[in-house]
């Protein structure tokens, strides 16, 4: 068996070590840190039974967000159509006014002598795509519109509330989803929070996922992140062993290079190579 075989340089990996090592020492009656290594056991579990619900929580948020897009989609949608319905709505005001406003600009508009048609002028003439200003615009030309003096612009105006009101269950879809979003994150924070101990940001730091262990200088937003560093060094001493290997039966003179001595000196968290422990007739490193 190669003495790098039980190298852990994941908290999952710690955890099956930690399992057969337990074992094995309350099998044998072995009471000597017996009591440190099953606490550690319990804040490593503690730890990934957390990070296992962020991740859910994190693919559930993910989820939402594609709805979302769909929706937002949706909504840019209507919002092309809001001002189609618009420009209809004005060329039937200019219909009801024989079109002698057709051309007229904004600011012209306070020169218009009929009360009537300058307070629709106003009112209709800037144009309006998001639907709760377009409501508010909608609501306000029913109080002042004279049916009988613009019928075509009166129909037309109630005709397009079916269409606008449409509107309204796909933005109240929009606003569950968001809200959605944000419980979910809330539920994330609790999270984050539950392991932020002292004793679990200990272990995080022995497996450099976090920087440091003291929680007020923790980014918790990282701390559910997998960091591959430690995997790529096991996998680089065990690429350095087989190299070792075929060196023994085809010696070749070759200088140290600075990452084989960053390799060499790299202290792994909890791992003596000098002690070993005999499971299922196998030397595992303590």
């Amino acid at each position: 068996m190669d003495k790098y075989d039980y190298i852990t340089v994941t908290t999952l990996e710690e955890k099956a070590r930690l399992e057969k090592l337990i074992k094995y020492m309350m099998d044998n009656n072995i009471n000597e840190d017996l009591l440190e290594y099953k606490e550690r056991y319990n804040n490593i579990c503690k730890y990934l039974v957390a990070k296992d619900k962020y991740l859910q929580i994190e693919k559930n948020i993910g989820d939402i967000k594609s709805k979302l897009e769909e929706l937002y989609k949706k909504k840019d949608e209507c919002e092309v159509d809001n001002l189609l319905l618009e420009e209809t709505l004005l060329t039937k005001f200019n219909t009801d006014t024989s079109g002698k406003y057709r051309n007229i600009l904004y600011e012209d508009i306070k020169l218009v002598s009929d009360k009537e048609d300058k307070n629709m002028l106003y009112t209709i003439f800037e144009k309006e795509n998001e639907y709760s200003k377009l409501l508010a615009k909608r609501s306000k030309l029913k109080n002042i519109i004279n049916k009988d003096k613009y019928p075509n612009t009166y129909e037309t105006l109630i005709n397009q509330d079916i269409l606008i009101e449409k509107q309204e269950e796909l933005l109240n879809n929009i606003f569950l989803l968001e809200n959605n979003i944000k419980i979910e994150r809330e539920k994330q924070q609790k999270l984050e929070d539950s392991v932020m101990t002292i004793p679990i940001l200990k272990i995080l730091y022995e497996f450099w996922i976090v920087d440091s262990y003291d929680p007020t200088k923790v980014n918790k937003s990282k701390i559910f992140s997998d960091n591959r560093t430690l995997v790529n060094y096991k996998n680089g001493i065990y690429e350095q062993e087989k190299e070792k290997k075929k060196e023994e039966k085809f010696p070749e003179i070759k200088e140290s290079t600075k990452e084989d001595k960053l390799i060499s000196n790299l202290n792994l968290p909890d791992i003596d190579e000098d002690v070993f422990i005999n499971i299922d007739g196998k030397n595992y490193i303590k």
